[in-house]
């Protein structure tokens, strides 16, 4: 589903990246058809400002009207996604970015019927259809990123590219003086994982794309005015589809009392060690194929008592080489802290495709698990290896009370 919860850093990536085009896209298509930008908040803010000061009130009311279209927008996502949250839907984010293909749709529908209108009722009509449809997006993809990133506008993205790239300087030299020369390749290589390194490039991956955005859309306008919003309208409606033909999985913490797969229910939980917990990755209201969650979220989420985490896969997760390092990173941040982690319901499909993905270099393939009792029984074994040593030594009786028969 798109849900912040469950998309990892690299799905992450790839919508923001998907999207950004979109606000350059349409940003360009409405300053070519109606003079204005409408994405650009910052600018339209700044000529708010100026109009008031310079006593200029019809002026200065439209630019009011765009700040309040784009917030609307922002909102009505809000509130589209926190009511999709409470009833329990699959999708929580098809809705506001449906609305606004349906938006982006009907301004291209005025456009092709009446063209460009630049005064009256018709021209505020247009250009409150596109600054709703921006609010939309960029509070549809900053609630998906965990306000991480913004795709209709690109002040923050340069802002972060300075901030990150001394960052990564300080680091690349910090690194260079404890490399001898000849190990300057295996830098580059161990550089490519770092934080900052993974964040430039995505600024970066935005920013281009924004910028592709605006030279699509001006090509496009030139020679197919009347439909130049057609691609990112059949852009949006495909994401749509892709969401809601291959959802993300959200991960639980299982129901030890009511979980059908397990036959002990109740009495399980007395008799599990209060160092193991269980949860469950699946998609809680659809039965069809998932992609895997994001299972860094997931750890955060994850309180630090536990030191035995078991995950109950469902049958129809899909792993791919991105979901693999992702799950190959939460081991290795498991294993610092002296944990492990289980897979229960692994079928010889999954498992076929860990292995082929480089499973066995990422944890103990006994931690993958037909079922949740065998995961369980793994667990203990687990539990014993892993508790301090303290722990697993029985109590000396004094030899005062060895004496008396105590």
């Amino acid at each position: 589903m798109l849900s912040a919860r469950a998309y990892s850093f690299r799905q992450k990536s790839r919508l923001a990246i998907s999207l950004s085009w979109i606000g350059g896209y349409t940003n360009v298509v409405a300053l070519l058809a109606l003079g204005t930008v409408v994405s650009h908040v910052t600018g339209t803010t700044t000529q708010f400002g100026h109009w008031i000061g310079a006593g200029d009130i019809k002026r200065a009311s439209f630019f009011g009207y765009l700040l309040l279209t784009f917030v609307l927008g922002a909102a009505l996502s809000a509130y589209m996604t926190e009511s999709a949250k409470r009833r329990g839907w699959r999708s929580k984010y098809m809705l506001p970015i449906s609305l606004e293909a349906v938006l982006l749709s009907f301004l291209m529908i005025q456009l092709s019927y009446r063209g460009p209108v630049r005064s009256g009722p018709i021209f505020w009509e247009d250009v409150g259809l596109a600054s709703l449809a921006m609010g939309l997006q960029n509070a549809a993809i900053t609630k998906i990123s965990g306000s991480v990133v913004r795709t209709t506008h690109v002040t923050g993205i340069f802002t972060d590219l300075g901030l990150e790239g001394v960052q990564f300087l300080f680091w690349w030299s910090d690194k260079l003086e404890q490399f001898h020369r000849e190990r300057v390749g295996r830098l580059l290589k161990v550089s490519r994982r770092h934080p900052s390194a993974m964040r430039l490039l995505l600024l970066l991956s935005i920013a281009g794309s924004f910028a592709f955005g605006t030279v699509a859309g001006t090509i496009a306008f030139a020679h197919w005015a009347p439909f130049s919003l057609l691609a990112p309208v059949a852009f949006l409606l495909w994401v749509v589809y892709v969401d809601w033909r291959t959802p993300i999985a959200d991960i639980r913490e299982l129901d030890l009392l009511n979980d059908p797969e397990l036959r002990l229910q109740g009495i399980l939980s007395k008799l599990l060690p209060p160092e193991v917990v269980f949860y469950r990755a699946a998609c809680l209201h659809g039965r069809g194929a998932h992609r895997a969650p994001d299972y860094q979220l997931w750890l955060d989420r994850v309180p630090d008592r536990y030191r035995i985490i078991v995950l109950a896969v469902s049958p129809l997760t899909r792993f791919n080489a991105n979901e693999v390092m992702d799950l190959e990173a939460a081991v290795a941040r498991l294993h610092q802290g002296n944990k492990k982690l289980i897979l229960s319901g692994i079928t010889s499909h999954q498992f076929k495709a860990l292995d082929a993905l480089g499973v066995a270099r990422m944890m103990d393939i006994n931690n993958l698990c037909p079922d949740l009792e065998f995961a369980i029984a793994r667990a203990m074994v687990l539990l014993e290896d892993i508790r301090p040593r303290a722990a697993r030594q029985p109590r000396a009786v004094p030899v005062e009370n060895a004496q008396a028969g105590v």
